[in-house]
């Protein structure tokens, strides 16, 4: 399948809100390199009809997650600001689920590796991401979550705030509806948030990227993500992180 093809049938699927049969089930010898351009079409295609890149988010950023999907390696997908607090639209997704993550927002621009990442951080707080796969019950390869730009669908920032020293062992809890769901820390992230962002400034290095100051960079969840259906209620908490709630309204 060509890149343009893949890309088209994205496209449609999600203006339709309907899911597909992940591609590299018929056609297994797909590769990230493929999915990664099926991406830039995306990205292309979104920028030229006005939304503009916000930052960048990291998926699969934790060994049972990667293991739970059967994807071994962490992914990089882009953010526009449809996909911001206020402008993204649950009504219009398919299979919509939320997770607690940790982003940053950068101090500098990011092209490639730097000598310690903490110098790029400008402020860190909580988030939480709205996903939303193309694939029929999120069952993805590779080729295929790459190419539909990682499941992103939405963001919400909670308050900045500086870099702390270290946010490893910083417990966070994660509340649906009410109820404790897990309790984890930050380490959950690649064993520390600033190698996700690492991750990232080495990808970006690869493909002669780069992000500018000021943009946001999700670095991954913390646990899995839940369905979010009408009426849910989330809420993280990361100590010494001002707490971000939020819920979809029963309406919806």
């Amino acid at each position: 399948m060509r890149p343009e093809d893949a890309a088209r049938a994205l496209a449609s699927a999600r203006g339709e809100r309907r899911t597909l049969e992940r591609f590299t089930a018929t056609e297994p010898d797909l590769d990230e390199a493929w999915g990664l351009a099926v991406q830039d079409l995306d990205r292309a295609a979104r920028l030229a009809a006005g939304q503009r890149v916000t930052g960048a988010k990291l998926g699969l950023t934790s060994t049972p997650k990667q293991r739970t999907m059967g994807v071994h390696q962490p992914i990089v997908g882009f953010l526009t600001d449809a996909m911001a607090e206020g402008a993204f639209d649950v009504d219009a997704l398919a299979q919509p689920r939320i997770e607690p993550e940790v982003a940053f927002v950068l101090a500098t621009d990011l092209a490639g590796p730097v000598a310690d990442v903490r110098d790029v951080v400008a402020s860190v707080c909580v988030a939480l991401e709205v996903l939303d796969s193309r694939w029929t019950g999120y069952r993805f390869g590779l080729a295929d979550v790459l190419a539909d730009n990682t499941s992103a669908a939405g963001y919400l920032l909670g308050a900045p705030a500086p870099r702390p020293a270290d946010l490893r062992g910083r417990e966070a809890r994660w509340y649906v509806d009410g109820k404790l769901r897990s309790t984890t820390t930050p380490a959950a992230i690649l064993g520390d948030p600033l190698a996700a962002l690492a991750h990232l400034a080495t990808h970006l290095g690869r493909r002669g990227e780069v992000l500018p100051a000021g943009s946001v960079v999700l670095a991954g969840a913390m646990t899995d993500a839940v369905p979010l259906l009408p009426g849910t209620s989330v809420r993280i908490e990361v100590d010494g992180l001002e707490p971000l709630t939020w819920t979809r309204p029963a309406g919806d």
